[in-house]
């Protein structure tokens, strides 16, 4: 995902650019995911950055294939099943000869991407391959969402997910009593959607106007730092919080962290300086490029590793290793599969427009 021309560059239509800000904030997001599992961090969080992202880079894709009137489903799925499809295969691959097939027991749900319906139900795996619920979070609103954008106009589009933004709280409220545990809460995808339409609802405001989040920028900086800070506090003083499975902690988490997460998204796609430098650097933008494969997987590795290393020596090796695998597989087919063989991303910082390899990834 890259951008740029001047900021009809945000606007993430144009597929023969990367929006590289995007990229260096997904190699964020995905080295945050990598320290949860890793270190125990608890940045978590990581996940939820990547579900803004990919609402706001797959809706800009489907407007923009609605409004030139070109292939509409059939590019869309096609793309989402090259770019998804093969990593998820060799994951499953690895997975086997390592810790053998346990996973086919439940087949249907990493057959159908339903992993979190099965996650939910105590219904997976060997433990590394839970990463996946993310990704059948994102597939499920790849399912539905196509035909939203299609059937709604620009201004209803907006408003749909305005409305998920300030619903999907209350749900994840009035839902807590169903379940033992907040697992099912921060797996199952009605009460994800908030994210996935927060970058939605983005991605249809610099459609309406290029210079939509220029306003945005600084307000978007005060309430990171204020997410931060609300998520620190609650962290130190009530560590439980995220396990109290309790309305409260339900509704208000998450939304604190998408406050945390869309801001950021604001703040990059307007980001100039020092900041614009810092996402657009080579290395950041790499990582962000193979974030996907690294997201799948780094636990794959990590368990692997556990029985023989401590924690900290795990995850140096494992760091290692899951860049070596990424980035292997990335140049060895996933780049031909998403870009075609002669294809080149342009990776300038001043590009954002916006093409699209939305990367899930979870935690």
């Amino acid at each position: 995902m890259t951008v740029d021309r001047p900021l009809d560059s945000v606007s993430p239509a144009n597929h023969s650019h990367r929006i590289v800000q995007l990229d260096g904030l997904r190699a964020i997001a995905v080295l945050a995911v990598f320290a949860q599992h890793a270190l125990r961090a608890p940045l978590w969080m990581g996940v939820d950055l990547f579900f803004v992202l990919s609402g706001f880079l797959i809706t800009g894709i489907l407007m923009e294939r609605k409004s030139r009137g070109q292939s509409y489903f059939s590019y869309f799925y096609a793309r989402r099943v090259r770019r998804i499809l093969p990593p998820y295969v060799l994951l499953l691959v690895v997975s086997s000869i390592l810790f053998g097939f346990g996973w086919a027991h439940y087949w249907p749900w990493y057959a159908f991407f339903a992993t979190n319906i099965g996650d939910a139900l105590g219904q997976s795996g060997h433990d590394s391959l839970n990463i996946l619920w993310s990704l059948a979070v994102e597939e499920q609103f790849y399912i539905v969402w196509p035909f939203v954008v299609l059937l709604l106009p620009r201004r209803w589009l907006a408003i749909v997910a305005a409305a998920l933004i300030v619903i999907t709280p209350i749900l994840r409220a009035v839902a807590t009593p169903w379940f033992d545990t907040y697992w099912p809460i921060y797996y199952l995808t009605p009460f994800r959607m908030d994210l996935l339409a927060a970058g939605a609802l983005l991605a249809v405001l610099v459609r309406n106007d290029r210079n939509a989040l220029e306003p945005l920028k600084i307000p978007a900086a005060v309430l990171f730092f204020l997410a931060l800070a609300a998520l620190a506090w609650l962290h130190l003083h009530y560590p439980r919080f995220r396990g109290m499975n309790t309305p409260a902690s339900n509704a208000l988490l998450y939304s604190i962290s998408l406050v945390l997460c869309t801001s950021a998204v604001v703040y990059a796609l307007q980001s100039k300086g020092i900041v614009r430098r810092v996402l657009s650097h080579p290395v950041l933008v790499y990582v962000g490029t193979i974030s996907y494969t690294i997201y799948l997987i780094h636990l794959t590795i990590l368990y692997a590793l556990w029985p023989h290393f401590g924690r900290l020596a795990s995850a140096g090796i494992g760091l290692a290793i899951t860049l070596i695998y990424a980035s292997a597989s990335w140049f060895l087919f996933e780049r031909r599969l998403t870009r075609g063989p002669n294809r080149r991303a342009h990776t300038t910082p001043a590009t954002l427009g916006s093409r699209v390899n939305s990367t899930s990834a979870q935690s």
